[in-house]
């Protein structure tokens, strides 16, 4: 399994580094996909507009946008990279369970696809986004869950629940890391910080976080 879970997307050198080791094939034979799924601007969001941009820079021989919501999901098996965008997390994760993706994804990730989460589409690739609704409301944003969501399970690649834009967070509130280390106590577990710039690598059952400050 090989996962890449950033903050705010190829946002820096040493994230496009990691993903050319990752990769076993040259660039060139290998296709991608965005899913843009989470975004309430879709294939408007610059977010992924921008990853779009930098997966073909190096060198992968396409990058298309996909929103399963509305295509079939089944033409993921076509990419050799799978870029999940950012957005609700809530609304991605219904919809990939109303498209029945989640075993799919699952699937591909354990065939070796490379799969890139960003915020959003981080949060869904571990077990639950149980701790979302309180994140939110800690950092100040409006509620984000979805009456039609029945329950939490995520797709559960990894039991690595991060927060991502940590950097952001601190800055706008000097009380978010305390917050943040009483919601880990109430819910028994450890959330990851991911800073923008930054990634968490797993592969092969390691993780490994990847710190820059370079965010270009």
């Amino acid at each position: 399994m090989k996962l890449i879970l950033t903050s705010d997307g190829i946002s820096s050198s040493a994230i496009e580094r990691q993903i050319l080791s990752i990769l076993e094939s040259p660039p060139s034979k290998l296709k991608s996909c965005i899913v843009t799924t989470a975004s309430s601007k879709k294939h408007q969001s610059q977010t992924a507009l921008n990853d779009q941009a930098r997966l073909l820079q190096l060198g992968l021989s396409s990058c298309k946008l996909v929103d399963i919501e509305f295509d079939d999901p089944q033409i993921l098996r076509e990419y050799d990279v799978i870029h999940l965008n950012g957005g609700n997390p809530f609304y991605l994760l219904l919809q990939m369970k109303r498209r029945n993706a989640m075993g799919l994804i699952r699937q591909l990730a354990d065939q070796g696809t490379l799969i890139i989460g960003v915020s959003a589409g981080a949060m869904v690739l571990a077990d639950t986004l149980e701790h979302v609704n309180e994140l939110n409301r800690i950092i100040g944003y409006e509620n984000m869950d979805l009456e039609e969501l029945t329950d939490y399970d995520a797709v559960g690649l990894t039991h690595c629940a991060v927060v991502p834009h940590y950097n952001r967070f601190i800055a706008d509130n000097p009380d978010f890391e305390q917050s943040l280390q009483q919601l880990e106590l109430s819910r028994g577990r450890t959330y990851l910080r991911i800073e923008d710039g930054d990634a968490l690598v797993i592969q092969d059952g390691t993780a490994s976080y990847i710190r820059s400050t370079e965010v270009s």
